[in-house]
């Protein structure tokens, strides 16, 4: 069975999966062709040394493909002005200016971190022309899959668009950067722009050629409290750039 820990995943794809084993160790595990056909090569697969091997190989090769996200350019841009309006309660939401909302939300848990986002960063950025704290009726949903192989939906937390480029950003504090699931979804995302910017302006909607996903943690703004938008992306690309390497690694521990 594939499993990964107590779940079971690619579920639908054990066919697939037995013919990559049965090539695996045909032609590349001893490092020259082996004919199981005949019974007698058939008894080395029955060494539990070998066995667990040969599992753990093919186990990670699936894995570390899982990982590599690519996405096909369908589906369709849609605008943010599509939802007209939301609903918000006062005392989660701040009055801005450079949204088409008169007001966005933050959550109401441990929410000050975006409230001070959106009040002392994005509206205060000469280079910010508009942004958005996304909405579930957005729909901006960026499909992974997460450490089981379970493919889920990842919602990123704010959209913002400067004159040459639509980024995508994720608010975390410190001690979440690095928990697998952030990793994976700071990977998903990442692929998904690069995606998005091969992808021309469509119908009647105009875009910035380029989008990008960036991770700013709230140990970082604290630090560069002051600084404008401009100046906190190389920043936020570094920290993004150390979370996938960081994925990458657990990946190849495997």
């Amino acid at each position: 069975m594939a499993e990964e820990g107590k779940t079971s995943i690619l579920s639908g794809h054990f066919a697939e999966i037995a013919a990559l084993i049965d090539e695996y160790v045909s032609r590349y595990l001893f490092r020259q062709e082996i004919n199981f056909v005949d019974p007698k090569n058939c008894i080395v697969l029955n060494y539990v040394l070998i066995f667990n091997f040969i599992v753990e190989e093919v186990r990670k090769a699936i894995l570390l493909k899982l990982g590599e996200m690519k996405y096909d350019y369908v589906g369709r841009w849609r605008k943010l002005s599509d939802i007209t309006r939301l609903m918000l309660r006062e005392k989660y939401s701040i009055e801005t200016w450079k949204t088409i909302y008169t007001r966005q939300g933050f959550s109401a848990k441990g929410g000050g971190f975006e409230k001070n986002i959106i009040s002392n960063l994005l509206e205060q950025s000469s280079e910010v022309l508009a942004y958005a704290k996304l909405d579930k009726r957005h729909a901006l949903l960026i499909p992974y899959r997460d450490e089981f192989g379970i493919l889920r939906e990842y919602e990123v937390d704010f959209i913002i668009k400067t004159n040459d480029k639509n980024y995508l950003v994720e608010t975390k504090s410190d001690k979440d950067l690095y928990e697998q699931t952030v990793l994976l979804k700071a990977k998903a995302a990442h692929s998904w722009c690069l995606s998005a910017s091969r992808v021309s302006s469509v119908e009647d909607i105009t875009k910035p050629a380029n989008w990008e996903y960036l991770v700013l943690s709230e140990g970082l703004f604290k630090a560069n409290s002051g600084l404008g938008f401009d100046m906190f992306v190389p920043l936020c690309r570094e920290l993004r750039n150390r979370m996938i390497e960081r994925y990458d690694e657990i990946l190849a521990k495997r």
